[in-house]
């Protein structure tokens, strides 16, 4: 009866999804679509925008409108650790924006996030369903939800596309642009670029011969161009780099207890993918190909319990769910319909979760879904997501 019903849910869902990628501009349509199911499934308190974020917004906006201008903060505070993160007040900059035009640019980043994805989703399987269901999981997740329920303003969202871009299209220049323009996000992206330096490795067979294609020297380049640029920041502006009190070994061993459940948040049910991928190598002896993914993972799971927001940082392993893919795809003998069993697993494991937010060595937070939201506000029930 059960198996019945596995069978008949999974031709339901597989026939769905056939029937959708065979509309004209589907990427783009279910791009359009994914932000609206984010928003359903975990809506944010806007109105905390003005109250307990509204210091996070006043210096986001200080930052936009005196981009190079150093401000002093207390070290272990969000704002101090602006100095150094450009891409977002620069073009805020440009485009003169404010709280709510930063807040929509953060979203049509979002939407961008889930247009490459699908678009280098289908460049690795070819296989168009596949995509869909892959890009659903990651709407399921936090670094596909972070651009639409982020309200402190962080624009872990933007270091996360420009990830994605740069393994996308195989151009060495925009490869280049996207690792740089990560990394002056966020640090976790230039951190996390290394997963973009293996997925290009990945991609080209890897060998020792193949270890430097144009694309590998154009991650280090990037990595080159991000130093001697932050030391001329340094210099020129006499911009600081704040160290405080609340990261390093001493947080790593405080938050221990919310090691399981931080990194389960990184990928949720996409571990499935990273699981048989890491199974295929080891079966088929490939143990350096093993050892360098589980090692570029474990260093950013040690990076992200290293801080305070541990959801935040364990996103920025989500160019693994892609190597996986990339890898299962290479490496697997089984039918294109084991890949899609696969990931419609993944899926539906990610959607089941709640979309919980681990921070700290005990916090758990629950981004409720939008229906709740609304009986929160009707019956004052005084719950917060």
């Amino acid at each position: 009866m059960i198996t019945s019903f596995i069978n008949g849910f999974t031709g339901a869902v597989l026939s769905r999804c056939e029937s959708f990628v065979r509309l004209k501009q589907w990427k783009l349509i279910l791009s359009l679509l994914l932000p609206l199911s984010v928003l359903f499934f975990s809506f944010p308190s806007y109105e905390r925008i003005g109250t307990e974020y509204q210091e996070y917004w006043q210096a986001v906006n200080e930052k936009s409108s005196s981009p190079f201008a150093v401000k002093e903060y207390a070290p272990e505070s969000h704002e101090a650790k602006l100095t150094f993160r450009m891409t977002v007040p620069l073009l805020a900059c440009v485009l003169s924006l404010k709280t709510t035009g930063i807040l929509l640019l953060q979203g049509v980043f979002g939407f961008l996030l889930f247009l490459v994805s699908v678009y280098l989703f289908e460049k690795i399987t070819e296989d168009p369903v596949a995509a869909l269901l892959l890009t659903l999981s990651l709407s399921f997740i936090w670094a596909g939800r972070c651009a639409f329920v982020e309200l402190r303003g962080i624009f872990d969202a933007v270091a996360l596309f420009f990830l994605i871009f740069s393994m996308c299209f195989r151009n060495p220049l925009l490869v280049f642009a996207g690792v740089f323009l990560a990394a002056w996000t966020d640090e976790r992206g230039l951190i996390a670029s290394s997963l973009v330096l293996l997925y290009w490795w990945i991609s080209a067979g890897f060998t020792l011969r193949k270890a430097f294609t144009p694309q590998s020297i154009s991650v280090i380049f990037a990595w080159v161009a991000y130093f001697l640029t932050r030391y001329a920041l340094i210099h020129v502006f006499h911009f600081k780099t704040v160290v405080g009190n609340n990261l390093g070994i001493s947080c790593f061993i405080s938050q221990m207890s919310n090691l399981p459940g931080g990194v389960w948040t990184a990928l949720e049910g996409n571990w499935v993918l990273v699981c048989i991928a890491l199974f295929l190598l080891i079966r088929k002896k490939d143990f350096l190909q093993a050892f360098a993914f589980s090692l570029s993972m474990v260093l950013l799971v040690v990076v992200a319990m290293a801080v305070i927001d541990i959801t935040r940082s364990m996103a920025y392993l989500l160019p693994a769910m892609f190597i996986a893919v990339l890898v299962i795809r290479k490496k697997g003998t089984e039918t294109p319909l084991f890949l899609r069993n696969a990931v419609l697993l993944s899926t539906v494991v990610s959607f089941l979760y709640p979309a919980y937010y681990v921070n700290g060595p005990f916090q758990t937070l629950w981004t409720y879904p939008f229906p709740l939201y609304i009986l929160r506000h009707l019956f004052g029930t005084g719950i917060h997501s």
